[in-house]
């Protein structure tokens, strides 16, 4: 039997119902009249996090992720544990029970979201509006759209649970996504922790603050990575000074390091990016935080295998690039290895083009509080080419090539939203930006204050123009 194709309209059609279309929304539902439809593969809102493993936390503070009218966490500082005397880092439960609240509770009451979770978007063709299909009945729906349509799939990433395995496992080993790892560890006495990003950091975290042995604890590690330092990404008045210090001294050695290799060097000797092991250079960075009590436990793993890749896990053998490695009979293989970068590391596509909005990063590692950004901006501003200009894309990072390139953008961005009144005042009061507020308030009484904010805006230029050339370098 053929299914009907329903017909309606909107303003504003949304592909993907996660972090980046939540905040969007949010903001849109309070500063215009507009109208949504929101279609998602995903059977509840969050995208990602409904699919997160149970210990995943956020690895920057509560305070600073989610939507703009809703607060996430308590605004408090953990008294305990590695992330001791930092603010709160929420976990993945809480996470996507926000986003579920926030639907149920605002934005299908609002009267202007449609919601339509488990069906797929038909085509990438948007001019006559935009299709989908139900993942369940089939019933197809065409939507007629009057503003845009808005892609709020480009900052997906590839997690453990549902991406594709890169290597073979024979029959009979055990090798498990970290969501499996509570459930299935007390069966073992060996692990090993494949992957070198966040997702493999927390489980090896997991493994040594829940009593496993160091020695029984194997880390692949194809890259090693620079780390950020959490404690100089703290919002509140008490961490202005450590925070903007630690901004003013990136601001400085962007405008005059004189190669890619130096800037890391000096970012390490402030402490501001940190490695895992002193003796290794690292050649990755993907934006992940740790604690210097965090680092200790991960330098405590008692085999760490480097620059190899897992090509097959048979009983009692581990194929890597370039060796084979013997395996205990108990061995527990844990999957870290999914993309977090979900393969949009390179595409630079604008923010705003014809009739299309697309929510990218437009400040480093802020994928929340830019989409944030990208609503008020269509909201406020009418002109497409100012919207552009305001909206450069800072991308996801793989390589310190990368990072300078991001960091260009995003500084760039900040220079002129700096320029616009209207725009200082948005900032300030969203709740997303940790600093624009404490800086506004900054009075000139606090010498050591605009001391500090005169060497950020004295190096900002130079940072920007040496960031492009190292980049430009690297390439």
């Amino acid at each position: 039997m053929r299914i009907p194709l329903t017909r309606m309209q909107t303003d504003y059609f949304i592909k993907g119902c996660g972090a980046s279309a939540m905040a969007f929304v949010d903001v849109m539902l309070r500063e215009t009249n507009a109208t949504f439809t929101i279609v998602d593969r995903r059977a509840a809102p969050g995208g990602h996090w409904n699919d997160a493993y149970p210990f995943v936390r956020l690895h920057q503070p509560s305070v600073s992720y989610g939507v703009p009218s809703r607060a996430l966490g308590h605004a408090r500082k953990d008294s305990a544990g590695l992330n001791q005397g930092l603010y709160e880092l929420a976990s993945g439960i809480e996470v996507a029970d926000y986003y579920h609240q926030l639907m149920r509770d605002t934005f299908l009451p609002s009267g202007r979201v449609r919601y339509y979770p488990v069906n797929e978007v038909l085509s990438d063709e948007y001019s006559r509006g935009a299709s989908f299909v139900s993942l369940l009945s089939g019933e197809r729906q065409h939507v007629e759209i009057h503003k845009k349509f808005v892609d709020a799939t480009m900052l997906n990433t590839e997690i453990p649970l549902t991406h594709s395995l890169k290597f073979e496992v024979a029959a009979g080993v055990a090798c498990i996504p970290p969501n499996d790892l509570v459930r299935v560890a007390p069966q073992h006495r060996r692990f090993t922790v494949l992957g070198a990003g966040k997702t493999a950091i927390d489980s090896v975290l997991w493994l040594l603050t829940h009593g496993v042995a160091p020695d029984a604890i194997t880390w692949v590690l194809p890259r090693d990575s620079w780390l950020l330092n959490r404690a100089y990404f703290q919002p509140g008045e008490e961490n202005f000074e450590l925070a903007a210090g630690a901004l003013a001294n990136q601001t400085e050695i962007a405008a005059s390091a004189k190669s890619l290799d130096e800037l890391c060097e000096r970012m390490e000797a402030k402490e501001i990016w940190l490695r895992l092991d002193t003796t290794v250079w690292p050649t990755m960075i993907h934006g992940a935080t740790v604690t210097h009590a965090e680092l200790q436990q991960l330098r405590r793993v008692g085999r760490v295998i480097r620059k190899q890749h897992v090509r097959r896990l048979e009983q009692l053998c581990m194929i890597l690039t370039n060796d084979a490695i013997a395996t205990h009979p108990n061995e527990l293989y844990v999957d870290c290895t999914a993309s977090a970068l979900g393969g949009n590391v390179n595409d630079r596509r604008p923010v705003f083009s014809s009739g299309v909005i697309r929510l990218q990063m437009v400040r480093q590692f802020q994928p929340t509080f830019s989409a944030a950004f990208i609503g008020h901006v269509e909201a406020a501003v009418a002109d497409e080419t100012e919207k552009r200009k305001l909206t450069q894309v800072a991308p996801m990072t793989d390589t310190v090539q990368d990072w300078a390139a991001m960091m260009v953008a995003s500084l760039t961005n900040q220079g002129n939203w700096s320029a616009d009144k209207d725009l200082v005042d948005w900032l300030a009061n969203c709740r997303l930006d940790l600093f624009t507020g404490q800086i506004k308030s900054v009075k000139a009484a606090d010498t050591a204050k605009v001391a500090l904010l005169t060497r950020m805006r004295e190096y900002a230029g130079a940072a920007v123009r040496n960031l492009h050339r190292l980049a430009q370098a690297g390439a």
